[in-house]
C-alpha cells in the first residue's frame, strides 16, 4: 500500500511539471499573440479578432492550473479526499466555462467585435461540446465524492 503511495506521488510530481510547462508554453502563445496585436496596423480589429478566438483560452489555463495545483498537493501527500472535491469541482467549471465561450461567446463577440453580420451564431464543434459536458460531469462527480467523504467521516465516527 506505502509502495502504491509513493508511485502515485512520483507521478504526480511528474504531471506537475508537465501541467506547469503547458500552462507556461499557452500563456507564452497567448502573450507572443498579444505583442503581434500592438504591432498590427489597425490595433482595434486585431484585438477584437483575437478576444473573440481565445477567450476560451482562459478558461483552459484556469483548468491546466487546477490541474498543476491538484497534481502538486497530492504529490505533497495530501489526501484525495482534501484534494479531489475542490479540484474536479474547479477544473469542471473551467472546462464547461471554455466549451461555453467557445460555442458560443467568441462567435457573437466575433459578428460584435468582428464586424461579421452573416453566419452561425454558434460554433457546433463537437470536441468543445463534449468537454463542456465532461466538465459537467466532474462538477456532478466532485460533489458525489465530498458526499462519499462525509459519509465515510460518519461512518469512522461510529467506529
Amino acid at each position: 500500500m506505502q509502495d502504491d503511495i509513493r508511485v502515485l506521488q512520483g507521478r504526480s510530481r511528474w504531471l506537475t511539471r508537465l501541467a506547469l510547462t503547458l500552462f507556461g508554453m499557452l500563456l507564452l502563445a497567448l502573450a507572443i499573440e498579444a505583442a503581434m496585436i500592438v504591432r498590427a496596423d489597425d490595433q482595434v480589429s486585431a484585438l477584437g479578432f483575437w478576444l473573440s478566438y481565445r477567450l476560451s483560452m482562459l478558461f483552459y489555463l484556469s483548468a491546466i492550473w487546477t490541474m498543476h495545483r491538484a497534481f502538486a498537493r497530492i504529490a505533497s501527500g495530501e489526501l484525495f479526499n482534501q484534494v479531489l472535491p475542490v479540484s474536479l469541482s474547479r477544473l469542471g467549471f473551467a472546462l464547461a466555462g471554455g466549451a461555453v465561450t467557445s460555442v458560443f461567446i467568441s462567435p457573437w463577440l466575433g459578428r460584435v467585435l468582428g464586424g461579421f453580420r452573416h453566419g452561425a451564431f454558434a460554433a457546433f464543434d463537437p470536441p468543445a461540446i463534449t468537454i463542456g459536458l465532461v466538465g459537467l460531469l466532474l462538477v456532478v462527480l466532485s460533489g458525489l465524492f465530498a458526499r462519499a467523504v462525509a459519509m465515510r467521516h460518519e461512518l469512522d465516527e461510529i467506529i
